[in-house]
């Protein structure tokens, strides 16, 4: 996150965004696609390195604010845009939207490209979560019971296992991990896998695969 003002693109003659509207997110996204080529580019080369592809293995776009990067194993994107509870900044977001390898996951080389870029694991659902119904599933299992918070309409809850080192918030469409502590997406997934066999108990059936 960042001042509108303070990006490279950004000129004495422009006016600093005071509200969020459709022409704001696009003026970021312009006056931000410098910044967004050069965190892709870093990224493309650490890739390279780590990874040793070919050029021909590579896809790479980068226009408007948003970059992508497809190789043999995953896709990521990066973008840029207004904040949405400071209209004055910039928000850069790096996501790996697919894996194509089953092992990708684990791999140490991926964990150190993507360590300091990735610090969420987001699932989304294809069914809508019955969130009461999930609430009473985990109330009802003793170890977790005493981690359960969650908002009094029923919208979404949260769990927060020391243990684990992990923090978990659910919504009707979505679940996202966090570490409690300092990134390490290596530990990320390793623990959102715990703590998928854990949430196996009220009925989750999910798997990091």
């Amino acid at each position: 996150m960042g001042r509108v003002r303070k990006l490279s693109g950004y000129q004495k003659s422009h006016h600093i965004p005071d509200g969020h509207h459709a022409a704001a997110q696009a003026f970021v996204r312009k006056i931000g696609q410098a910044y967004v080529k050069e965190a892709l580019d870093k990224l493309y080369a650490d890739i390279r390195h780590l990874f040793g592809y070919k050029r021909k293995e590579f896809a790479y776009t980068c226009e408007d604010g948003f970059g992508v990067i497809k190789t043999p194993d995953f896709d990521l994107q990066i973008h840029i845009d207004q904040c949405t509870e400071d209209a004055k900044n910039y928000v850069l977001t790096t996501e790996i939207v697919a894996l194509h390898s089953e092992t990708i996951a684990s791999d140490e080389r991926f964990h150190a490209c993507f360590t300091h870029h990735c610090d969420l694991l987001v699932i989304e659902v294809p069914d809508s979560i019955n969130i009461d119904d999930k609430i009473d599933a985990i109330e009802a299992i003793p170890e977790i019971a005493d981690c359960l918070d969650y908002e009094p309409d029923g919208s979404a809850f949260e769990l927060k296992l020391p243990e684990l080192d992990l923090y978990i918030h659910v919504t009707e469409c979505e679940i996202t991990f966090q570490l409690l502590t300092l990134r390490n997406l290596g530990k990320l997934l390793d623990h959102s896998q715990k703590a998928f066999d854990i949430l196996a108990k009220a009925d989750f059936g999910l798997k990091l695969s």
